[in-house]
């Protein structure tokens, strides 16, 4: 519950510098961790508050791709701007090098050497890697390798 502390602690400085934008982005970001957690009535893990900052990031991402589509750069601005606030909360990615890296790595341990292998080979790679590694990338290096 770290992570809901330090975001009410943000909203409270948004508020003491009149940051509007953030302070909105903010609250909408507590209002959907804390709906998540009335929902599981329970308290929330951090891996499932990670999640749930990932879903809304992949929320905002949805909507750019509709408003560029609209030719509505003013709420492609918008978007890209709480992405930003959203993603200080997340732990950094990992690059494209230090997942293959890991790739390459879990790929001997496993001594895996086909695409029947792929599913051993994504499961180990979430496990050691959590929440830093982006699946759609991860996915496209273990495959890449495996071919």
């Amino acid at each position: 519950m770290e992570l809901i502390k330090k975001i009410e602690q943000d909203i409270k400085t948004a508020m003491r510098e009149k940051a509007k934008f953030r302070l909105n982005v903010l609250r909408s970001l507590k209002s959907a961790l804390k709906y998540e957690a009335i929902e599981a009535k329970e308290e929330l893990s951090p891996d499932n508050l990670l999640k749930i900052l990932k879903k809304q990031v992949k929320s905002r991402q949805q909507a750019i791709e509709l408003y560029q589509q609209g030719d509505r750069k003013d709420l492609v601005e918008k978007e890209k701007a709480e992405i930003e606030i959203i993603s200080e909360y997340l732990p950094t990615p990992l690059s494209e090098q230090e997942l293959l890296a890991a790739v390459n790595k879990t790929i001997a341990e496993l001594s895996a050497s086909s695409m029947k292998d792929m599913g051993k080979v994504m499961g180990s790679l979430k496990d050691s890697l959590g929440s830093r590694a982006d699946g759609k990338l991860l996915s496209s290096l273990v495959r890449k390798q495996l071919s």
